[in-house]
């Protein structure tokens, strides 16, 4: 079974976006929940940038 790192990519794109809505709604939460929040989705974001791109670059047998 291939690891299927294409789904690994878009949950982690849609995890990002839950967390950057999720922030925008809870403003009232301290600097430091607010910055591991924003640190988790821009780790995210990342993840699925890699994964995302790789996947278009190089076709879905690499």
């Amino acid at each position: 079974m291939r690891f299927p790192f294409t789904f690994m990519g878009l949950m982690a794109l849609a995890f990002g976006v839950w967390v950057v809505v999720y922030l925008a709604g809870h403003r009232t939460l301290d600097e430091v929940s607010q910055g591991l929040a924003a640190a988790a989705a821009a780790a995210c974001f990342g993840f699925a940038a890699y994964v995302l791109i790789r996947r278009v670059r190089r076709g879905p047998q690499h």
